[in-house]
């Protein structure tokens, strides 16, 4: 949204203004008091937690201005700044909404609605428009009254066709929600049966979430992908814009050939008569309904059948509510986030045995407590599972389980009840036979339970664990040492230092961060394509990029004449002013203009049609080396010198920054206006000058498994060259089944030993391409399938990676950027 000021702000919310301090302008709003971006204003929302007691420490965090219920108000310090008082803070950021959505008035509005599909089908809509024009999806499942606010809040000015998805749980929430989408065109996925026991009825719960289409202009359109005819013509007795059936002949249509591993082959058939052969990375018939769901959408919004047929060639879905892992004896475990709707159960259970082709049997454990659950919906939750011919059933003794049981007694499918989880987890191990798939419903908080961790696990030898609660907490610490107004900058380039960017990405979107950095213009677009919103600078893209980064919404970095030119011609085709950083060479000699350059580049962009300075940046050096802190000094001299420059040609709202994590910690002054913290995001220091000045919560570790272990004669020798010896008739070695492919070099052998259950075992031999010898004689209760920390923290044990690579004579980037593709990325929320 554009920054307005506090008074500005209540006028729009209606509320009033009290305790006014310094005036300044608000660019933001958040509902998070540690999770702030720079210049938000904060709303004390109600719910699980009264966010009127945490109003104090978001003013201090750095909110412009807190909205506060008028009853909260003589309850809340009236020194600790602005506070704007209304009848209902949810209502008064609905009404921002509103307000922020009647600004975007050359933005189509298309609402996405429905019981289950939304989130893909939006998705997939986005990323069918975005290799054409410019195209904002609401992030996530960002559905609910809360959600559709801040996802049209967050919606850029200059968008051509904004995506929102929209959900109704109860009686009169749409008609809420659609006045704050104003959509101009809307799609219905289906009507399921989630939430329809808040409805007297298919009918009330068809009209609910129809609402969305009552206030559609009669040039916009319904695309109906709920097939009952019923629904359609409620559909065409709400609006006056046309209603369309997703197989209407002048659509496009999908039909499914052949299972092609995890994908499907696919025949598209384009309006026209246009058609291709397609390989969609999913087996899932339910994601193919909704990826035709798009691709007509796409059609009606003015996309070619060419195009179309070109952008889902290229689309791939994002990652779903499934995650899946094979164990080496053949088993199957799916993942999949709770769900009782019959469709979308038996969606999860026909995709599940897809992947492994449905020769053995089909398990289902249920590791949610499925709060809410009534009889009826436990009755059609067991017809679905007879439907599908599971086998098992695995569940908690809990009242919802026992709905489950009741009506599975009729159907003839088993179902064992366990009292706790361990039990669940002990029983489900030994029950799964080879060829079996067994799915496990989890919790909609985290994807990976204590319920099904140990199958996972099981499945996966090598283990790279992301805490992301320690990723909020780093950034909760470089918000506290940076102070309020300066905006962080979270670095997700190279596979976020090789965990995971999408995953790291909505995690820093959580924790407040304000921009993402890249090193190319692809990592960008997997970004937007994954549904991540946020800006995104681009530090190295090369000149052939720039249409792509205007495309998804890209920020480059122009650190060359060359970069320059090219954004001048992709920005003057588009018709679309870009904004851009200018990067400074100061004095590293990798990337940017010198000085003299960069000033030159600056007179340039002083009143330029297609691009705007957005931001000035630099990178130093030796920030880490205090021997170096002179050259550091020099460096930022330099840059102050260009940001000088900047400020007398009238250059205004441009964004500063030239630190990465080790400047940050060790140089105030050369934070400006936006610190870029990588490394630091994990817990870990560049060097030791820092580890001192900020603590930091360590949230990798790198962990394997013992798959064998030898009893060594003494003088035998182990791995290629025979550089261990056994000195000693009860040496034991034990195989680690991860080497230098996985991510641990030959050169680790310098780091000496790994630890077991907190015990040191030295390294036997050379490290080889998919395993390693350790030695555990000192470690008699060492057996097969016990853990062993390579690097990082795990389980309360600690190899720090800065030690490892230390010893390694290389970074700690280096290390973790080299976690091979086979290793499992396993993320936490400890």
């Amino acid at each position: 949204m554009d920054p307005v000021s506090v008074a500005e702000a209540a006028s729009i919310v209606g509320g009033t203004v009290h305790f006014p301090g310094e005036e300044r302008e608000v660019g933001g709003v958040a509902i998070h008091s540690d999770r702030l971006q720079a210049d938000s204003l904060f709303f004390a929302l109600r719910g699980a937690t009264d966010g009127h007691q945490f109003v104090a420490r978001a003013l201090a965090n750095g909110a412009i201005a807190a909205v506060v219920a008028e009853d909260c108000l003589a309850e809340l310090p009236r020194d600790a700044g602005p506070l704007i008082a209304v009848a209902d803070p949810l209502a008064a950021l609905q009404e921002m909404a509103v307000w922020w959505r009647r600004q975007l008035t050359s933005t189509t509005f298309v609402a996405v609605i429905g019981s289950n599909g939304k989130t893909l089908t939006k998705d997939a809509l986005v990323g069918l428009l975005a290799g054409h024009r410019t195209t904002y999806g609401s992030p996530g499942s960002y559905n609910s009254q809360l959600g559709v606010a801040l996802s049209v809040l967050q919606c850029p000015a200059d968008v051509p066709v904004a995506v929102i998805e929209a959900a109704a749980t109860e009686p009169g929430e749409m008609a809420r929600l659609a006045r704050i989408v104003a959509p101009d065109a809307v799609v219905f996925t289906n009507l399921g049966t989630r939430s329809a026991q808040h409805f007297d009825g298919r009918e009330e719960h068809a009209r609910e979430l129809l609402g969305m289409a009552a206030g559609l202009p009669a040039d916009g359109w319904v695309l109906m992908g709920e097939p009952d005819p019923a629904v359609h013509h409620l559909a065409a007795s709400i609006t006056k814009a046309r209603v369309l059936p997703a197989g209407d002949t002048a659509l496009p249509r999908l039909t499914r050939l052949r299972h092609v591993e995890r994908s499907s082959l696919v025949r598209a058939f384009a309006p026209g008569g246009a058609e291709a052969d397609l390989l969609v990375a999913t087996p899932s018939p339910e994601v193919l309904r909704d990826l035709e769901l798009a691709m007509g959408a796409a059609t009606l919004l003015g996309l070619g059948p060419e195009e179309l047929l070109a952008a889902a060639a290229e689309y791939t879905p994002p990652s779903t509510r499934m995650q899946m892992w094979r164990r080496p004896d053949g088993a199957t475990v799916v993942g999949e986030l709770a769900n009782t709707d019959p469709l979308a159960l038996s969606s999860a259970l026909r995709t599940a045995r897809s992947l492994t082709g449905g020769h053995g049997r089909t398990l289902m454990i249920i590791g949610d407590p499925l709060a809410g659950l009534t009889a009826e919906s436990a009755a059609a939750m067991a017809r679905c599972l007879r439907a599908e011919n599971v086998q098992l059933v695995c569940g908690l003794t809990a009242d919802a389980h026992d709905l489950v049981e009741e009506a599975l007694r009729d159907t003839g499918v088993p179902m064992h009840r366990f009292p706790d989880e361990d039990r669940v987890r002990a029983f489900v191990a030994t029950e799964l036979r080879p060829d079996d798939v067994a799915l496990v419903h989890v919790p909609r908080d985290t994807m990976v339970t204590d319920a099904w961790m140990h199958l996972v696990e099981t499945a996966a030898a090598t283990r790279l664990y992301v805490d992301l609660a320690a990723v909020k907490s780093n950034v909760a610490a470089f918000r506290k040492l940076v102070g309020p107004h300066t905006k962080l900058m979270g670095v997700v380039k190279a596979e976020a230092y090789g965990t995971n960017p999408v995953t790291v990405a909505h995690t820093l979107r959580e924790a407040g961060v304000d921009w993402l950095g890249v090193a190319t213009t692809d990592e960008g677009i997997a970004l937007r394509r994954a549904g991540v919103q946020m800006p995104v600078l681009v530090f190295l893209a090369v000149p052939g990029d720039v249409e792509r980064l205007v495309r998804h919404r890209l920020t480059p970095s122009l650190y060359s004449v060359e970069m320059y030119d090219a954004a001048c011609r992709a920005a003057a085709v588009s018709g679309r002013r870009l904004d851009v950083h200018v990067e400074v060479d100061s004095g590293m000699h990798r990337s940017g203009l010198y000085p003299e350059a960069a000033i030159e580049l600056l007179a340039k962009l002083r009143g330029h049609e297609h691009l705007r300075l957005a931001g000035l940046m630099s990178h130093l050096g030796c920030p880490d080396d205090p021997a170096e802190d002179d050259l550091t000094r020099e460096q930022l001299k330099r840059f102050g010198s260009v940001c000088a420059a900047a400020a007398e040609m009238g250059f205004e709202d441009v964004v500063r920054h030239t630190s990465a994590t080790a400047a940050t910690i060790r140089f105030p002054e050369a934070r400006y206006d936006m610190v870029r913290i990588g490394l630091g995001l994990y817990g870990l220091h560049v060097s030791t000058a820092t580890t001192d000045l900020l603590t930091l919560t360590p949230g990798v570790g790198l962990v394997s498994r013992i798959v064998e272990i030898h009893n060594m004669a003494p003088g035998e020798r182990v791995g290629y060259g025979g550089l261990f010896r056994a000195q000693s008739p009860d040496t034991r070695i034990a195989l680690i089944a991860a080497g230098y492919y996985d991510a641990v070099p030959r050169a680790f052998r310098k780091v000496g030993y790994v630890l077991i259950n907190g015990h040191r075992c030295q390294i036997a031999g050379t490290i080889s391409m998919d395993s390693m010898a350790i030695d555990i004689t000192g470690h008699p209760d060492a057996e097969v399938g016990d853990d062993v920390l390579i690097f990082g923290q795990h389980a309360g044990f600690s190899t720090p990676i800065e030690q490892a690579a230390a010893a390694m004579d290389t970074v700690s980037h280096e290390l973790l950027t080299q976690v091979g593709p086979r290793v499992q990325r396993i993320f936490t929320q400890h």
